[in-house]
Order: C-alpha cells, then sequence, then structure tokens
C-alpha cells in the first residue's frame, strides 16, 4: 500500500513498564532509567531531600508564579512530556536552586529575593534546572560497578510495588548511590545547562539578558566559586575529587555571552525546520536542521530532526510500510500521498541512522532517537535489530508511536514465522495504540488482518 507519513509529537503513554534493559560494556557500567523508572527515582530522591529539610526547620511548598513560568519553559524543553514539577524552599538559606531525576525542581525564597529580579532572572534558573532532566543528565548514569547498576533497578523494582508513597529506608539507599553521580555530571554539564536551559526561556519569550544577570548577581554577592546547589546538599556525602571540573561563575558568564550571538538566530530555525517536517518539505528541513547543528551541535532535536528530515527523502523513494517516526513537539503529517519516486535513496536512509545513533551515543535514553533508529533498521530489513531498538524504546518512554511500529515488525515476523505467539503480540499492541489513536484507520486495517488469521 501506498506509504503514509505521520509524525508524531507528544500523545499519551501506554502503560506498560518494561524493567529489563539493554547490555552495555562492563568496563563502564551505564544504567538507562526509564521514563517511570527516572520518576520513581525522583521522587524517592524527593522524598528524602524534604524530610531532611523539614527536619532542619524548612517548608516545602509550592508557588503558582514559579509554577507558570517553569510550565512556559518547559513546553520547549527537550523532553516537553515530562511531568515537571516546581518546589519552592521557604526558610532562612542561602539561595539554592537544584533538580532531581524525573523533572522535579526546587528553589529557594531567598534565591527569589536576593537575586532574581524579573522573570527572565527566573526562567533562565528554571530553565537551567529543567535541562539537567531534559537532556537525561541524571537518567544515563555511569555507576561505579555493575553490581551498583543491578542494586538500583532492584530498589527502583521494588518501589514499584509499593501502592502509595516512598519507602523512606530504600529512598537514602538510592539517594546515596546517585547523589555522588549527580553532583559529579551537574559540575561537568553547568554550561550544557546554561545554553539548553537560556534557549528554553528564550524560544517562551523571556530575554536573554536573565541568564548573565543571575550569574553575575550571585558572583557580586557570593564570590567567584559560589554553587547553586551546595548548601541543600551539604549534609549529605563529599563532593568528589572531580569538583574541581565545576565552572566558575566568570566562566558561566563568558560562555552565555559567547551564546548570546548564535541564541536568537537558534531559536528561530527550530520551528522554522519542524514547520519544514510539518508541511513535507523535507529538503528544505534539512538545509535548516544542518544551519542549526552549525550553530549548536550539541542539540539532540536538531540531529533528530535532520535525521527525520533524511527519513523523508529515503520514504520518498520508495513505497515502503507503514511507520511512525517521532520528533519532540507537537508534530504531525497525516497520509501524505508522493507522487514522484526515485530508486531506493539507501545512502539517504544511512544518514538518517547515523543522526539518531549521533543522538543515541551521548543521550542512550533518547526515545526519540530510539524509536526513528528502529523504524530505519526495519526498512534496512535488519529485523532482529530493529525489534531490539524498539523494544528498548517502548521500554524508555512507552510511547504510542513506537507501539504501532514494534507490532508492525512483529507483523513482519509472523508473517514469515507464522508463529502465534508473535501474532498475538502484535495484535495486542495494536489493540493499546488504538486505545489512544482510535481514528487511525491504517492500524485498524493490520489489527482486522492479524484478526482473521487467527480465525
Amino acid at each position: 500500500m501506498t506509504k503514509r507519513m505521520r509524525l508524531l509529537g507528544i500523545l499519551p503513554g501506554i502503560l506498560i513498564l518494561f524493567i529489563s534493559g539493554v547490555s552495555f560494556s562492563q568496563d563502564v557500567p551505564l544504567l538507562v532509567l526509564s521514563e517511570m523508572e527516572e520518576r520513581i527515582a525522583g521522587e524517592m530522591a524527593y522524598v528524602t531531600l524534604e524530610r531532611k529539610l523539614t527536619e532542619q526547620g524548612f517548608v516545602v511548598t509550592k508557588d503558582p508564579k514559579i509554577t507558570a513560568i517553569g510550565r512556559a519553559v518547559a513546553k520547549y524543553a527537550d523532553r516537553p512530556q515530562l511531568h515537571y514539577s516546581f518546589y519552592l524552599i521557604e526558610g532562612n538559606i542561602e539561595p539554592q536552586a537544584l533538580s532531581l531525576p524525573g523533572g522535579y525542581v526546587l528553589l529557594s525564597r531567598s534565591l527569589l529575593e536576593k537575586v532574581c529580579r524579573t522573570d527572565a532572572d527566573l526562567a533562565f534558573i528554571l530553565g537551567h534546572e529543567i535541562a539537567h532532566s531534559a537532556l537525561r543528565h541524571y537518567a544515563d548514569c555511569r555507576l561505579q560497578d555493575a553490581q551498583q547498576v543491578a542494586y538500583v533497578k532492584h530498589l527502583l523494582q521494588q518501589r514499584n510495588l509499593f501502592e502509595t508513597g516512598a519507602d523512606l529506608k530504600a529512598s537514602e539507599e538510592l539517594q546515596q548511590i546517585l547523589l555522588p553521580y549527580m553532583v559529579k555530571i551537574r559540575q561537568i554539564k553547568e554550561v550544557e545547562a546554561d545554553q539548553f536551559g537560556t534557549l528554553y526561556a528564550l524560544r517562551a519569550g523571556y530575554q536573554f539578558s536573565g541568564g548573565v544577570q543571575v550569574l553575575s548577581r550571585l558572583r557580586q554577592i557570593y564570590g567567584e566559586k559560589f554553587q547553586l546547589d551546595q548548601p541543600v546538599l551539604s549534609e549529605q556525602p563529599e563532593t568528589p575529587p572531580e569538583s574541581v571540573l565545576h565552572p566558575t561563575l566568570s566562566e558561566r558568564i563568558e560562555q552565555l555571552e559567547l551564546f548570546r550571538m548564535k541564541a536568537d538566530e537558534v531559536a528561530q530555525l527550530f520551528p522554522l525546520g519542524r514547520d519544514a517536517l510539518d508541511q513535507g518539505n523535507y529538503q528544505e528541513a534539512a538545509l535548516i536542521f544542518e544551519t542549526l547543528l552549525s550553530l549548536f551541535p550539541q542539540s539532540r532535536t536538531a540531529h533528530i530532526g535532520l535525521g527525520v528530515a533524511y527519513h523523508l527523502q529515503y520514504w520518498d523513494s520508495t513505497p515502503g510500510d507503514d511507520f511512525l517516526l517521532a520528533y519532540p513537539g507537537a508534530l504531525e503529517i497525516e497520509y501524505t500521498y508522493l507522487l514522484e519516486r526515485r530508486p531506493r535513496d539507501l545512502d539517504a536512509l544511512q544518514r538518517a541512522i547515523d543522526e539518531y545513533q549521533a543522538v543515541s551515543s551521548v543521550e542512550p535514553g533518547n526515545v526519540y532517537a530510539q524509536n526513528n533508529l528502529g523504524v530505519a533498521l526495519a526498512e534496512f530489513n535488519r529485523m532482529e535489530d530493529a525489534e531490539k531498538t524498539l523494544r528498548e524504546s517502548l521500554r524508555l518512554g512507552n510511547r504510542d508511536f513506537t507501539c504501532f511500529n514494534l507490532a508492525m515488525v512483529l507483523r513482519q515476523k509472523y508473517l514469515t514465522t507464522q508463529q502465534v505467539e508473535i501474532k498475538h503480540e502484535a495484535m495486542i499492541l495494536l489493540k493499546q495504540y488504538l486505545q489512544l489513536t482510535p481514528q487511525d484507520q491504517v492500524a485498524r486495517k493490520y489489527l482486522e488482518e492479524l484478526e482473521t488469521a487467527t480465525r
């Protein structure tokens, strides 16, 4: 049948949880948390932190203004679908801002009163903390050894068995393992979080100057080496030797000033690239995302956008099977009929794979890259690799588009092997997908085909 093109953004997740992960080198153990595992880890860390703050006489609450600005900024983050939560620490404490896995963000009242004078200032602080979660700084973890990785997954599995609340003992044990890693990664990724956070705030309509103003005031009041997350963490285990990697406030200001020269152009190019994809103009989209990457090469979303543009070029050269590509953000192209076809453009498909793998190399848990990579592998007829990749994508994010794609791969596998259990799993996945997108007649036709084969 004629290929349909449909690029999907954020839709409600499917209620499936696969705890087992993929295997990585034992030399540097890698823990890749699914979004559900990440949220559980964040909740457990939050419970531990809130209890310790309460014991010290502080109060953790919510503030409508912080929540409103945080949600506005998070809309433009690399993972806007995370359930970001914003909290205010009330009490006599030095200015404080920190984030936890899964989108938990905490600011102190003193930060608002002593440092943040405008909404742009607050948007920068929130954007910085959002960036740590959006870029999976706490979700793609290289821990001490394989035993530690296994124990963290065990703690997360145990937490999932509880109906309400978080087990305090398990939360503290998890915190003892993850906290040194989190402190270290924050130090390494501070400049990256500054740049991405500023970009999120800029795209949300806040002035670029907020970041420089906040960091300058912190330097003026508290000194060059002041760290916003250090006071709350001071009773935790000692910061590892890598603390020397933490950039000074002057270094962060310098990097932001350098980023200022291209930030506006980067912010304007993202919606142009998305619109080009939305309209099916893949060549224009490729040019836009290539320009974006020349200005901001660390952008995962730009790499995925470029990969999708190449992928569309491949789709224009072959009827192929129906699949769903994913791009971070609300985006959909429905039933585009391609009239002119060229010989199969496998080079374009390989370039798409290269872009998806470029994202996965720095962010192994990126569900968009994993989903699209699985689709590309299937189109290369590497069905075993495609199935493995799509299962990992579904474990990471439980997305409806990955559910459909895995069903398509299993359908093809069933047509080859005639194994009934494979067909049943494909049918289950299609039914789950149709619960969320009942209007998708293509998926319904595939389900009816498999149901007919059952009889």
